[in-house]
């Protein structure tokens, strides 16, 4: 029977986290046993911010666990959240934008000094890394242009298809009712306005045997009905 080190324990327990994020997923053993010493790992509780050591520049944060908000505030105290990140996403910090846990969370980082000597050595990973960025883009986009030109309910609606990623793509194979892990208020952040509008929006959808609302929870019981919202 093999013994492993303490240190030995640490860097196959590290590995196997790597490989739980997509942008890892495949990559050489032996290079992710290279990689494990430059994260930390830190844990957050719901709704607490999430910061990082003053030595860690420019810190790009995975989510092992948990799910955390993107978002940034106006002058005016007004919260608008461009991104919410479960299990496995990845995202980095920016000057303006605020990141808090929803839930009790769990993160993976490293500074982008130490990030940048990783793309040199796997060529791979920075061809997942655009990519990866070119959808944190567009969502981002998508975000904007639905509060810029579109009504409440047609943002509302475009929350809950988006937020059903990617699962809602396969969504005729997917068990109905399907339940979403949000709040109201939550929707209302994602949707840029109030936890009122939402819980009267979604009254009248509950009404028309589009979704179902238990226990604050909602459940969508019609993915046509709810498109056709858009």
């Amino acid at each position: 029977m093999i013994s492993l080190t303490n240190q030995e324990r640490w860097c196959v327990c590290m590995s196997l986290t790597l490989e739980q994020f997509p942008l890892f997923q495949g990559l050489p053993t032996e290079v992710l046993t290279r990689w494990e010493g430059l994260f930390r790992q830190r844990s957050f509780t719901k709704r607490q911010i999430l910061s990082f050591p003053s030595d860690c520049s420019e810190p790009i944060y995975f989510i092992q666990s948990g799910r955390v908000k993107v978002s940034y505030l106006s002058e005016d105290g007004k919260e608008f959240t461009v991104a919410c990140l479960s299990a496995g996403e990845v995202y980095s910090v920016h000057s303006l934008a605020s990141a808090t846990a929803l839930e009790n969370s769990v993160v993976v980082y490293l500074g982008m000094d130490m990030f940048r000597p990783m793309l040199g050595e796997c060529p791979e990973l920075g061809l997942r890394l655009i990519r990866l960025l070119g959808n944190i883009l567009k969502q981002t986009n998508d975000v904007i242009l639905d509060l810029a030109f579109r009504d409440v309910s047609e943002r509302l609606a475009s929350v809950i298809l988006r937020e059903g990623q990617p699962r809602v793509n396969q969504r005729a194979k997917l068990p109905l009712p399907y339940s979403l892990a949000f709040t109201h208020e939550q929707f209302a952040a994602l949707s840029g306005t109030t936890r009122q509008t939402v819980n009267e929006i979604l009254k009248r959808w509950e009404r028309q045997g589009i979704v179902a609302i238990k226990r604050g929870k909602l459940a969508v019981l019609n993915w046509d009905m709810l498109t056709d919202k858009l």
